[in-house]
């Protein structure tokens, strides 16, 4: 592909995705392109998972929950290859937050499913979006137990009491007898080594940053800098988590 048309924004809760997304966003309209950015959760959102109508539900109750009834055929993976194929008829830009690793790979990882079972739902998805070539951009805490705190903290109530029941009430916290916020902190800690492995499977642009929160300014440049990467070749190898490094002014 000649741009990046397609940018998939992953992370843990509290990791910077929904600020990452907004800013890759301004800074492409800055450019004068045609971005669009979907949020987690967002009831237009061109990928329907179940997690992410389980979040419009808590956010909500009385919201419609933008769907039809929840059935099989409206999670089916086809709709990441319409988006791929939406993506390479124009040329907008789509930036999605949260809907590939962290609502559709990773709730199997809660329900306790075999990681046979998290791989094949890993490779599926990456198969439908494949003729979009999207980048994975993969936010990760260095400190997972403060991030889950500090997250807490910010949110506040009722947000902080529905994701420790949430977490409390899955079957991957159920089996270890996990309770209270130490269950959010022992559930990504386990995820955290499971995601960062996908991520050197995928096979297409990819780059991780740390805490991006730290120092917005140098973690969105290197971030913009491979969804626009210059002609001189800064684009990051297929299939490399590339770790942190200097930043990269955008251009």
């Amino acid at each position: 592909m000649d741009a990046t048309r397609l940018v998939l924004v992953e992370g843990m809760i509290g990791s910077g995705k929904s600020s990452t997304a907004a800013r890759i966003g301004d800074w492409l309209a800055g450019r004068g392109e045609d971005a669009l950015v979907f949020r987690e959760g967002a009831t237009d959102h061109p990928i329907r998972t179940r997690a992410e109508d389980r979040l419009r539900a808590a956010a909500d109750p009385q919201a419609p929950s933008g769907a039809a009834d929840g059935s099989p055929g409206e999670y089916a993976d086809e709709q990441w290859r319409q988006l791929a194929e939406r993506c390479l008829r124009g040329q907008q830009t789509i930036i999605l937050e949260a809907s590939f690793l962290q609502n559709t790979v990773m709730p199997a990882f809660i329900d306790g499913a075999p990681m046979s079972t998290v791989d094949e739902v890993f490779t599926r998805i990456v198969g439908q979006a494949a003729p979009a070539e999207p980048l994975l951009v993969y936010l990760r805490p260095a400190d997972t137990g403060a991030a889950i705190a500090r997250v807490h903290r910010v949110r506040g109530e009722p947000w902080s009491s529905r994701n420790v029941a949430f977490v409390e009430n899955t079957p991957w916290a159920r089996l270890r007898g996990l309770r209270g916020q130490g269950a959010v902190v022992r559930l990504y800690q386990a995820w955290e080594p499971v995601a960062a492995r996908l991520c050197s499977r995928y096979p297409f642009p990819n780059i991780s940053v740390t805490d991006p929160q730290d120092n917005w300014p140098e973690a969105i440049a290197r971030i913009c800098a491979a969804v626009r990467p210059s002609q001189r070749g800064r684009a990051l190898r297929p299939g490399t988590a590339q770790p942190d490094a200097a930043p990269t002014t955008p251009g």
